[in-house]
């Protein structure tokens, strides 16, 4: 259930200030609608792998496109859509790749601040995320928890030799991040391209001190453009005082838990025990007022779909797996038993209303707790084929993801943090109380491998 604190005389006067402070003309170059034009063919293209049809692509795109035709359009509509109060400390980097450049767009409710084209391989980019993986040992790390083809051991991923955590850093903040992003801003949505959407923002240093960002902004990432305006729309639709609220809190009704099910003996992957799933679960069981709790052998997909329309919150503390081909049927959450075990992306996305009129029942908030969740097939148009992304389709409106995870004891214990700061007022939410879980375990656990490997893929309240 979601709380809302409202200013009312607060907000109206911050509206008006700031509507007088950002009323600059911004001018729509052909470039733009070039750049434009490209990012719209290559969402289409990321819907099509999911085999939505023409139509239904059509009417997805439609939910957010409506009277945006330029960034201008959208930057305005960004002043709709959130408080006076927080638009101040809101800011959006929208990226779109194309033939080796990366363009970078630095937009705030009400003006596109900058816009810049930076020269980069695809090659390239995707060793922003290689060199931080490596720099923090990630690779090995997931390799003795992560499922694996039976009989396989997988290669590691190269890195640029010598590469330090703080250099990949540095260099993954000079293209990720304009300089004039500073600590005014509380609050980062990241629309990705390419393989942008799978790094950890929170270890960039946009500071002059070595700060993280983590340390003063969260961030999200919302799968597109359109998206970002749709499921906001949607969220105020359903919660009319979100357009007025400064904070907001978020309690667990009727979650459905997912915990370390009874993995299959008969696939070609080798699932190794989560035994710190249970415990993770277990810890956050106090905070439902009611739930329904799925672990061991009742694990089961036919149990899952049950029940997971009927919840607020659906958790998951299992294994995931990603994978590039055949991403609808190759990316799955792992379930028991050894028929039908496999929570696919196909079974995910047969979910949704494809009339897409957003009355479709499914849980708000998905926790995926597992490797990988965030992971997917790597598109132009950002990660368009992962685990995560189809909750969304399906009506969801955040997706808690991990890129990695490579501790049990401190997954659980940031989980654990996070389910606690979800239920206070918080700006930003889920994403504030997922920053304040994070600099909670970083105080006890201080590799950030073990603190820094979950975002909020969507659109916060």
């Amino acid at each position: 259930m979601l709380l809302l604190k409202k200013r009312w005389l607060l907000s109206a006067i911050c509206y008006l200030l700031f509507q007088t402070a950002h009323t600059q003309p911004v001018t729509n170059s052909a470039d733009e609608q070039d750049i434009l034009k490209i990012y719209e063919a290559q969402l289409k293209q990321g819907y099509a792998t999911r085999s939505m049809s023409d139509p239904e692509i059509e009417k997805y795109m439609a939910r957010g496109n409506a009277g945006i035709s330029s960034l201008e359009d959208f930057a305005k509509e960004l002043n709709r859509l959130f408080p006076a109060t927080i638009s101040s400390k809101i800011a959006v980097l929208f990226f779109v790749f194309n033939k080796d450049t990366l363009f970078r767009f630095f937009i705030t409710p009400g003006k596109v601040q900058e816009q810049k084209a930076i020269p980069i391989s695809k090659e390239k980019l995707e060793k922003l995320n290689i060199d931080v993986y490596n720099s923090l040992n990630i690779y090995n790390l997931v390799a003795n928890r992560a499922p694996v083809e039976r009989g396989l051991k997988p290669a590691p991923k190269k890195s640029t030799p010598g590469l330090s955590f703080d250099k990949a850093i540095k260099n993954a903040t000079g293209i990720l991040l304009p300089d004039s992003f500073d600590a005014r801003y509380e609050h980062l949505i990241v629309i990705p391209s390419f393989t942008i959407g799978a790094f950890p923002f929170q270890l960039l240093q946009p500071y002059k001190d070595s700060s993280y960002l983590i340390d003063k902004c969260s961030f999200s990432i919302a799968p597109s453009l359109l998206d970002l305006i749709a499921i906001r729309k949607r969220l105020i639709k359903k919660n009319p005082g979100l357009a007025y609220a400064d904070s907001v809190s978020f309690s667990l009704e009727r979650p459905l838990f997912v915990s370390n099910p009874s993995y299959p003996t008969n696939s070609k992957y080798d699932f190794p025990d989560l035994p710190g799933a249970k415990k993770e679960i277990a810890g956050n069981l106090s905070y439902a007022r009611d739930y329904v709790l799925l672990e061991g052998a009742e694990a089961t997909k036919a149990n899952v779909l049950s029940n997971i329309r009927n919840c607020d919150v659906a958790y998951f503390a299992t294994h995931g797996i990603s994978s590039e081909e055949n991403p609808k049927d190759n990316n799955f959450l792992v379930l028991a038993g050894n028929k039908d075990p496999f929570f696919t992306t196909r079974n995910i996305m047969a979910l949704r209303d494809s009339t897409h009129s957003d009355e479709n029942r499914f849980p708000q908030l998905v926790i995926l707790s597992a490797c990988q969740t965030g992971l997917g097939k790597s598109m132009e148009a950002g990660i368009t084929a992962g685990i995560a992304r189809s909750f969304l389709i399906a009506g969801a409106s955040q997706v808690v993801m991990s890129l990695w995870n490579v501790d049990d004891e401190a997954t659980a214990y940031l989980m654990n943090r996070f389910v606690y700061h979800l239920q206070n007022e918080n700006l930003f939410c889920p994403s504030e109380p997922l920053r304040l879980a994070e600099l909670d375990t970083r105080k006890k656990f201080k590799n950030p491998a073990q603190w820094a490997s979950f975002s909020v893929f969507g659109v916060n309240y």
